[in-house]
């Protein structure tokens, strides 16, 4: 009887594992890595004072990234000046606030107000949620002693995002 109830219970145990299945399951999530802009024009009213001028809010953009690492670059088409139909020029600089998500940020070569004379980067080290991250950027012209000559002065600055 007992032989007999052994070999019934190692029955039972080898028809159990003859019928088992498995599923090996993946998921390829999708790569994202976006920068978009709150407004791709902005109109300056220049008093033609000599004062400074400075926005901080001046614009915005938002990152949205599903990497670890990657990195915004910032240039500018004129070298940092805002250019008119002649040869005039006015020199301006450009500052993107990260300060509310410095865990997320590596190195900012913005974060004080700069002349894109060559192009800066920003260095982040996180993922973004799924909404992204924005921040914004602010606009500035120093103080000057003489008039700039009136009349439509621009640029084009250009954000891009990579990852290595």
């Amino acid at each position: 009887m007992k032989k007999f109830f052994l070999l019934a219970v190692i029955g039972v145990l080898a028809a159990s594992t003859a019928w088992g299945a498995t599923i090996t399951i993946t998921a390829n999530a999708a790569p994202i890595l976006d920068v978009s802009v709150s407004t791709s024009a902005w109109t300056i009213a220049l008093d033609n004072s000599g004062d400074a001028f400075t926005n901080d809010a001046q614009g915005a953009f938002t990152v949205k990234a599903s990497k670890s690492a990657y990195t915004v670059t910032f240039s500018s088409g004129n070298n940092g000046v805002l250019k008119s139909t002649g040869a005039d020029t006015i020199p301006y600089k450009i500052k993107v606030d990260t300060t509310g998500w410095s865990a997320g940020v590596n190195t900012n070569n913005l974060s004080s107000y700069t002349q894109l004379v060559t192009a800066k980067t920003i260095t982040f080290k996180s993922k973004t949620p799924t909404g992204g991250k924005t921040f914004n950027i602010g606009f500035g012209i120093d103080a000057y002693s003489d008039y700039y000559i009136d009349g439509a002065y621009t640029d084009t600055l250009t954000i891009t995002i990579a990852a290595p």
